[in-house]
């Protein structure tokens, strides 16, 4: 069964801070002391903790790891607030030595500790909330593509968004870091596939749209309502960017040979429920995009063993899938 933690590493190391020192940090924004203090799992970026005030209120403390991408994350928290589950911004302070915002706790369980838990009725009917979940953030249209910066401005833009993923995944599998990490046999063979399908990235549709950039298993909290379960919460928004909806369906599936029978298509038909629905060659250009991430992870300038493996696990399947047995013999070499 799926595990994300054996899939990826933390890109930023844990900063664990002590009771004291979150007292100090966030005294003067509650308005009830503290009662206690737990470490928040999950995510690997920042560093969250549950704090329970004395009145009962719960609060998750996210310690910012880049403000940067901080800032960012709370301009998209509010933008899509009541349109999307998500958490609402309470406070937040960028003043001090460690950038920080308070956010609403949201009850639930992370979808991605559920997949042996839940049968396979209620495993489908909580997919199909998060296809849903899914179209309602790509149902905010940016007007342009590309990259936001800390205030929620095009930082760059690109003219067209699968072009521009398509030169940086060239350009990226043609550097040195990338290059030894792939392996030159797998490199060669992912550049002439990606060369191949230029004219799919060049002409993808609804490419101005919000999209999570993250949106998977480990960042979709789940909670049972009356009999039913339901997505409570999408979390983790620091990497939220302007483009295609292809990006977040082919993250959402990046391993669908390890998820339940049924899953894939539960999920799909949640999404297009509310929406104008997919183009036909959909699969087939998710994967596509989902070829930058992988070169992103590559591109590391820290070792990070477990995602590496990930990423050449990823790009390698990709190609054998796209170029047929001829393909995979070639490049498996």
């Amino acid at each position: 069964m799926l595990d994300y933690n054996t899939k990826f590493d933390r890109r930023e190391s844990t900063k664990v801070l002590d009771e004291d020192e979150i007292h100090e940090l966030v005294r003067s924004h509650l308005g009830s002391g503290i009662e206690s203090v737990s470490v928040l799992a999950g995510g690997f970026v920042n560093s969250n903790y549950r704090l329970v005030l004395r009145d009962r209120t719960s609060l998750v403390l996210r310690v910012a790891a880049r403000p940067a991408d901080l800032k960012k994350e709370l301009r998209v928290l509010k933008h899509v607030q009541g349109a999307v589950p998500v958490p609402a911004v309470v406070a937040e302070d960028f003043s001090g030595p460690r950038p920080f915002a308070l956010l609403e706790f949201i009850e639930g369980r992370l979808l991605s500790d559920s997949l042996s838990s839940l049968d396979a009725a209620d495993l489908s009917r909580v997919v199909f909330e998060a296809g849903i979940s899914l179209q309602a953030i790509h149902s905010f249209d940016s007007g342009k593509a590309g990259f936001f910066d800390e205030n929620f401005e095009f930082n760059p833009a690109f003219e067209n968004f699968g072009g521009g993923l398509y030169e940086y995944i060239c350009s990226s599998l043609a550097s040195g870091r990338v290059r030894e990490r792939l392996g030159e046999t797998l490199t060669a063979c992912a550049l002439e596939y990606v060369q191949d399908n230029r004219d799919e990235y060049w002409s993808i549709p609804d490419s101005t749209r919000l999209i999570h950039c993250d949106y998977n298993l480990k960042n979709i909290l789940i909670r049972k309502v009356g009999s039913v379960w339901k997505v409570a919460g999408v979390l983790d928004w620091e990497f939220a960017i302007a483009g295609s909806p292809l990006v977040d369906i082919g993250n959402f599936l990046r391993f669908e040979d390890e998820l339940p029978p049924g899953f894939s298509g539960s999920f799909i038909k949640g999404y297009l429920s509310n929406s104008i629905g997919l183009p036909g060659n959909w699969r087939k250009v998710a994967r596509l995009l989902d070829l930058a991430s992988m070169v992103n992870f590559l591109d590391n300038a820290e070792e990070t063993p477990k995602s590496f493996r990930t990423a050449v696990s990823v790009i390698a399947n990709t190609v054998e899938s796209g170029q047929g047995s001829t393909g995979t013999d070639r490049c498996s070499g």
